[in-house]
């Protein structure tokens, strides 16, 4: 049987939910960022940042990875999301779930994160009777998610109890993802920092394709071309890692600090750089809001997080996509505007939320894939004229309202026309000096029926244009 097969889980959860001490209780090792070593983590006694601990579990190499539970951050959630095949949801039994707790099982399902493991924490703090009722109202909410597979499980940190008993689940539960070590190498960088007599060093979970040291990799969305000087799997120099393989790379030749959370490595010319794609867009049911066009937002594509506008659209039989002033349906299309460029391709998950409602609010917005990294975003504006059929003639009818003077009503000499019942037309004159136009239709038209002029304006779309 192989050894040290990587699986990625994530520990999510509201705030002090007691994530940290899980992960501390079950693990072996600590990567980067594990266990709260961030400065902010300390004064602030909570987890602002994504953390890696590592433990074996028979043929497999367990990471955890321990996202913060803060509101306000929940940008590192989904930063978490995009690199797990599975999930622990943290639970605490003296307060229950909460909106945060509810707002990360929603982007769980949205990644397609499915096992999910829900650990009801500080179990030792109530009794009996009270686990069994938290545990209903979990499978409600669980219920309600679009998740079907899913385990619930006592622990405490601080007594040891359950921890064995989650392990054992997470070892019947858990079938790794199928890795991808064909196709070009790809890994989105959680951490990057200087380290004394080797220069940067940037730490990820590579999702595609392999590494090896003395090889050549691409910075993306920065054009630079960078050397491999050496590679780590939790603290173990490696000749080569993989997709799957949780490493640090060290990288000498580009200055940490002009790295960032979701900047990528990848294969020279392997990975685009975009601040605009198309996207299909499911809408979240318990998001409340509207969706219209230019709507500000916080969009996560794959690693990254950026403030973005969206604009719906539909895409006629013709082909022409034409804007919608506000998503008419559940699942739309859109494209997205994003304000600096990231490193994006087709099928990276798209996840959109409100930051500026209140963190009681449900945020989540909607999830999506990205269909599209197009060069420019040309859309058509619509622009519908309505007029009025007031005679019928022996071989025209005269129509009055579509344009204001007889020089309009020129213009329009050939134009197409469409009525309520779908009845289709064509302006073949004018009539007077007031712009009526005359007309003819497939089928009979009636005195007062309304009669419609579309025009479409051709028109790029960027952020804040």
């Amino acid at each position: 049987m192989a050894k040290d097969i990587p699986v990625h889980i994530g520990l999510v959860g509201h705030i002090d939910h007691g994530k940290t001490e899980l992960a501390r209780a079950m693990s072996e090792k600590v990567s980067t960022a594990g266990l709260d070593k961030h400065p902010q983590s300390e004064e602030r006694g909570i987890t602002i940042d994504l953390g890696f601990t590592m433990f074996k579990l028979h043929e497999y190499l367990v990471t955890l990875v321990d996202a913060p539970g803060h509101a306000d951050l929940i940008r590192s959630v989904v930063a978490g999301a995009s690199i797990i095949d599975a999930a622990i949801v943290c639970v605490a039994a003296d307060e229950g779930p909460k909106i945060q707790t509810g707002e990360h099982i929603i982007i769980l399902g949205a990644f397609d994160i499915d096992p999910v493991i829900v650990a009801v924490t500080k179990s030792d703090l109530v009794g009996e009777l009270e686990l069994e009722r938290m545990a209903g109202r979990i499978r409600s909410i669980l219920d309600g998610s679009g998740i079907k597979n899913y385990d619930i499980v006592n622990v405490s940190a601080k007594t040891g109890k359950g921890i064995d008993d989650l392990k054992s689940l997470i070892y019947r539960i858990v079938k790794p993802h199928i890795r991808d070590t064909q196709n070009p190498f790809l890994m989105p960088i959680d951490h990057a920092f200087p380290k004394k007599g080797h220069g940067t060093v940037v730490t990820g979970t590579i999702l595609r394709g392999s590494i090896s040291t003395g090889g050549t990799v691409q910075l993306v969305p920065h054009s630079d071309r960078v050397r491999v000087r050496s590679i780590q799997v939790f603290g173990e120099q490696q000749e080569k890692a993989q997709a799957g393989n949780r490493v640090g790379v060290n990288i000498p030749d580009v200055k940490s600090e002009s790295i960032h959370r979701g900047d990528y490595l990848c294969a020279p010319s392997s990975l685009p750089a975009s601040d605009k794609v198309y996207a299909t867009i499911s809408l979240n049911p318990l998001y409340r809001g509207k969706v219209t066009k230019r709507m500000v937002l916080s969009a996560t594509i794959g690693m990254p997080t950026v403030t973005a506008e969206i604009v719906p659209f539909i895409t006629r039989s013709d082909g022409i996509r034409v804007v919608l002033d506000e998503a008419q349906d559940s699942l739309f299309l859109a494209a997205v505007l994003l304000q600096k460029k990231i490193g994006v391709e087709p099928g990276m998950r798209v996840l959109l939320m409100r930051t500026d409602l209140r963190p009681t609010a449900m945020r989540i917005v909607g999830t999506g894939t990205v269909t599209e990294v197009p060069d420019r975003i040309i859309l058509f504006k619509q622009r519908v004229r309505k007029g009025t059929v007031f005679r019928i003639r022996e071989n025209d009818v005269l129509v009055e309202g579509l344009a204001s003077t007889k020089e309009i009503a020129e213009r329009l000499q050939g134009h197409s026309l469409s009525t309520a019942s779908g009845h289709s037309g064509k302006v073949t004159g004018t009539f007077g000096t007031r712009g009526v136009i005359s007309a003819t239709f497939t089928r009979s038209v009636d005195v007062n029926d309304k009669v419609f002029y579309e025009t479409l304006r051709e028109e790029e779309f960027s952020f804040g244009h």
